[in-house]
């Protein structure tokens, strides 16, 4: 049936049906509003599936990581480092140094600086201000201290053989004993002692510091702690500096940490590996795991410069940077100008604080004329730090010399010059290019002690203060001793020829008990008359050392002169074993040498190390 409603013809199924307010329309909607929700609701599911996995992904990454961790931390305590940090393992993750602002980079403090142990020292830590001491300092000096601090590079922290002569001198290291501020402290207050004070030198150089760091550095730390005197060693961290190819050079800009932290500043791909490695080995035990106490700092620092050295090296027809041998010239001699006014400026920041200082040039191999030793030539033949860039080592570094000599004169101001000093000995001198043995270390120590006695203490030297010849002092005389007498030892691996190595170790001398009628002692015979100064002894355990023991000498072994005595009140802990050191005010003439207990519940003797010195 039709109707017609408002002029349209209409079917009975288009007629609205009463109670139904809703269009037709309305029902088109809705359904496109729920299959949009459907849709929008699969894509929300997706969507949440997907950040769930990837949640999921990341915290599983993070777990693993954890885990990794975690067992790097197991494994790390199983590993030798625990020996190093047994109270503390978050050391392991610290570098050896870290970035400062005023003056580039400084040594962490309590961080492990000397692993090795072949001399049967024990490991050594930066002290509590990062200075290679096993004492702390405070802010506040004592009323009884007088106070010294020895700046500089890795010569005057006693580094030892670095980089390709560090194999072919097996490694040879200085032990905290045979460092130049050890050495020196150990001389003065024998031979020019402060009555109611104690002289005591801390090591406060560090590897690679030049010039502009010694100035920076005392001015943003040193000085606070108040010395009485500086005295410095430095001069062949100035060699490469100088010697960097750049129309812009920036003496301020060449401290180790720059390199990496220019490329870091600069956003580029090697700062963001630099800084990801450097962070993650500050910070987790997985990468200290990895560098096993290595610092991974020094392995970019040298990478960043040879890159840089190589780019910039020069091409085949002489020039650099394009420029003439005489520009060239004049850019070095430039560089070392400025060098040559911040020694200067150290100088007068001192000399405004009214701190006496020395500064001292190294000596170094490639400049030195002295005769080779054998260990020197093997050295001498590597290639390593010969050239910087186009410039000759030897060559930059007595025009180095020369200008700090004429500054020296000109302003005026202390200095002592290392540099061909060891010219005149045959002995091992150098352990790679700048490095120097424990034996020239004495010697370089003995002259500081001299000049500070005669111009800063005042008081006249004596013949037991001269040098009169380097190679005496180099003297290890008991090593090839001839034992006189000893007590029969325990067995066939405690004979007394174990401590006669030179330096302890885990084999000693270990005699039998000997009866009250018995003697208990032992003499050498060192084959010649020697003059001594220094003697060390190191035990096999507490127990080993009397209450009270002597060291006598003799020139025909037979009428005997005390030399030193000591007891068990009087032992240092350089070695893993009860030690004593003695440096004498004078030096005595002898040939014969005889060790013997005074007053002891044991009557057996026990040593690892017996020593004597010029």
């Amino acid at each position: 049936m039709a109707y017609y409603a408002g002029g349209e013809l209409m079917t009975e199924n288009e007629i609205p049906q009463s109670g139904s307010s809703e269009p037709a329309s309305g029902g088109k909607k809705k359904g496109a509003v729920l299959r949009t929700l459907k849709k929008l609701g699969r894509a929300l599911w997706f969507l949440c599936r997907k950040s769930a996995y990837v949640v999921f992904v990341i915290a599983a990454v993070v777990i693993l990581m954890i885990a990794l961790d975690k067992a790097a931390e197991i494994a790390l305590w199983k590993s030798p480092m625990s020996y190093v940090y047994p109270d503390n393992l978050q050391m392991t993750k610290k570098d050896l140094t870290k970035p400062v602002s005023q003056y580039d980079y400084d040594l962490n403090p309590r961080v492990c600086l000397i692993y090795n142990q072949d001399k049967g020292n024990r490991y050594e830590y930066a002290n509590n201000a990062g200075f290679r001491d096993p004492r702390d300092i405070p802010l506040a000096k004592p009323d009884d201290e007088f106070r010294i601090f020895l700046t500089g590079g890795s010569t005057a922290f006693g580094l030892g053989a670095a980089g390709q002569a560090a194999a072919i001198t097996n490694h040879y290291y200085l032990e905290h004993r045979e460092t130049i501020a050890y050495l020196l402290e150990k001389i003065l207050n024998a031979t020019a002692p402060i009555p109611g004070k104690t002289i005591r030198v801390y090591n406060t150089a560090v590897w690679g510091y030049a010039y502009q760091h010694l100035l920076l550095r005392y001015v943003a730390k040193l000085r606070q702690y108040k010395p009485d005197m500086v005295v410095s060693l430095d001069g062949a961290n100035e060699i490469h500096p100088v010697s960097i190819p750049e129309r812009d050079w920036n003496y301020f800009d060449q401290g180790q940490f720059h390199g990496i932290l220019k490329e870091i500043l600069a956003y580029t791909p090697d700062g963001l590996g630099a800084y990801m490695t450097l962070w993650l080995k500050n910070n987790t035990f997985l990468m200290a795991f990895i560098w096993r106490g290595l610092d991974p700092f020094f392995s970019m620092e040298t990478g960043l410069r040879m890159h840089q050295g190589e780019a910039l090296a020069p091409d085949p027809t002489g020039k650099v940077l394009g420029m003439t041998p005489e520009q060239r010239s004049k850019m070095v001699t430039d560089n070392v100008s400025t060098v040559v006014r911040v020694v200067e400026d150290y100088h007068a920041v001192l000399e405004n604080d009214g701190i006496p200082h020395i500064f001292a040039l190294q000596p170094m191999l490639y400049s030195s004329k002295k005769p080779r030793h054998e260990m020197e030539q093997k050295v001498a033949q590597l290639d390593e730090h010969r050239q910087y860039y186009d410039v000759p080592t030897d060559g930059i570094y007595e025009y180095i010399c020369e200008r700090i000599r004429d500054s020296a004169r000109q302003k005026p101001y202390s200095i002592i010059d290392f540099s061909h000093y060891f010219d005149d000995t045959s002995q091992w001198v150098f352990t790679d290019w700048c490095h120097v043995t424990a034996g020239a270390n004495y010697l370089m120590a003995k002259e500081y002690a001299n000049v500070i006695k005669q111009y800063f203490f005042n008081k006249p030297l004596t013949d037991g203060d001269l040098i009169d010849s380097k190679d005496s002092f180099f003297a290890m005389p008991a090593t090839g001793a001839n034992i006189v007498y000893a007590p029969e030892p325990m067995d066939w691996q405690h004979v007394p020829q174990n401590m006669l190595r030179g330096y302890p170790g885990p084999a000693s001398y270990t005699s039998k008990e000997v009866g009250p009628e018995g003697k208990l002692e032992v003499v050498l015979d060192l084959n010649a008359t020697y003059k001594l100064s220094r003697l060390r002894l190191v035990w096999n355990d507490e127990s080993s050392v009397p209450a009270e023991w002597a060291v006598d000498i003799s020139l025909d072994g037979n009428e005997w002169t005390v030399w030193v005595e000591g007891g068990n009140k009087d032992l240092d802990n350089y070695s893993w074993w009860p030690g004593y050191e003695y440096f004498g005010s004078a030096p005595v003439q002898a040939r014969f040498v005889r060790y013997r207990p005074v007053k002891t519940e044991n009557r057996s003797i026990g040593l690892r190390s017996w020593n004597v010195y010029r």
